[in-house]
């Protein structure tokens, strides 16, 4: 399993704002697109900060299922998902994980 981890940032003053809508709307849109398998959104508790980055508000962590997540990216963009103007959006990172795990036997 795949982990597309992003760290968010509200508009100032709009943070319960973001979170609800994440919450209602945005992860909901998401876990429509196929290959995208849960979603998770997390406060941040900021123990250290390098200088110069912005102090993102959450974290959200998404699992993406199958061999390659560029499809499931790729699903994503044709979703084209709405992004909502109490993101921060010019502060908002996004990785994503590529699992080569083991899986215990059974």
């Amino acid at each position: 399993m795949h982990k597309m981890v992003v760290l968010a940032k509200a508009v100032e003053g709009q943070v319960e704002a973001l979170a609800k809508w994440y919450d209602e709307t945005h992860m909901n849109d998401l876990l429509a697109v196929p290959g995208l398998v849960t979603a998770e959104r997390h406060n941040l508790v900021t123990l250290k900060q390098p200088e110069g980055t912005p102090k993102w508000d959450f974290m959200l962590i998404y699992e993406l299922e199958g061999p390659d997540p560029m499809v499931v990216l790729g699903n994503m963009a044709k979703a084209q998902p709405v992004i909502s103007d109490l993101l921060e959006s010019s502060s908002t990172l996004s990785v994503v994980g590529i699992s080569h795990g083991v899986k215990a036997e059974a």
